[in-house]
């Protein structure tokens, strides 16, 4: 007998069977595809909340770079709600055709590109034999309508009971979509990956963009994520100079942290610094010799390194 999870079959009925025929079967396919809330980057709303320049007032200084990661996080999720756009193309409709360890979807138009067709298909295997867990594949692939040449558009993999429980991967080719005539204004060039892990605390997501694209520069972004809302976070971002700071922070529940800093200038010069702040973002030490993070203006360090909070994986 195949392995099975009935309770995860049973949660995702009460929110796609209502949506379409799907059968018991088909629930165990669509739970391996993620949904929105499986690959949401989350750290803590004080750091600034979206669309508001936080005003905050400090006997050090503010923690600035910190500052950045929660607009730096909504951009992220921007881009990953961007992704599962395409994905929740399966959660509309029942598969139109079924085999016993696949599912496929179409061809159907695409809405939204007047000539453009899509067809999505998922595969089921048993790697350790039929009484171990499933591992799924899956593509989303588009062309031109009448008998243009299928495209993948949106690869992925997965392993585990569900999108929320297990682990898996997406290739997002943006390129693809440029292609086939799909792409908006604002979609980047090149493509974009994202890898996760739930299965375990912490929960871990990464992102990788070969271009920039979503207000996001191009660079390897990595989540973790705690059950008691610690984590890390691995980000960058360009000021307003030109230059581009590399981030590892990491904080607790309330916000405080720790964060380790590279940085690139505009004219190419490189360096770093360690910083750390506390509930209000405010600084309570920094180590930076080049006295960067505070314009040149000396002197720049100041406190202990025995006043930072206690994190998970401090980057110092």
């Amino acid at each position: 007998m195949r392995w099975v999870n009935s309770g995860i079959a049973a949660a995702l009925c009460l929110g796609l069977c209502a949506c379409g025929d799907y059968s018991t079967e088909d629930l165990r396919f669509l739970a391996a595809v993620p949904s929105h809330s499986d690959l949401r980057v989350e750290v803590p709303e004080d750091a600034l909340e979206p669309g508001v320049a936080r005003q905050v007032v400090c006997a050090t200084r503010p923690a600035d770079t910190w500052l950045q990661a929660k607009p730096e996080s909504d951009r992220l999720n921007a881009a990953v709600e961007f992704l599962l756009g395409l994905v929740d193309v399966v959660r509309r409709q029942p598969p139109d055709w079924r085999a016993e360890d696949a599912r496929g979807w179409g061809p159907f138009p695409d809405g939204k590109h007047p000539g453009r067709e899509i067809r999505v298909t998922i595969l089921r295997r048993y790697p350790t034999g039929p009484e171990g867990p499933p591992a799924f594949t899956y593509a989303f692939e588009a062309r031109v309508a009448a008998g243009g040449a299928w495209a993948t558009v949106l690869a992925g993999a997965f392993e585990g009971a569900s999108a929320s429980r297990g682990k898996g991967t997406l290739l997002l080719d943006f390129d693809a979509l440029w292609t086939l005539g799909m792409a908006d204004a604002t979609t980047p060039r090149g493509g974009m990956g994202v890898e996760y892990d739930r299965s375990t605390d912490p929960v871990t997501i990464g992102l990788f963009l070969d271009q920039d694209g979503f207000g996001l520069e191009q660079f390897g972004y990595r989540f973790e994520g705690h059950s008691d809302r610690s984590g890390t976070f691995t980000y960058a971002f360009r000021n307003d100079r030109g230059d581009v700071f590399f981030v590892t922070a990491a904080f607790d529940a309330v916000g405080q942290g720790r964060a380790a800093v590279g940085f690139r200038t505009a004219g190419g010069a490189t360096g770093g610094f360690r910083e750390c702040w506390d509930a209000g973002a405010c600084l309570v030490y920094v180590d930076d010799p080049a006295a960067f993070s505070c314009g040149g203006a000396s002197p720049c360090s100041f406190g202990d390194v025995s006043a930072c909070p206690a994190v998970p994986a401090p980057p110092f």
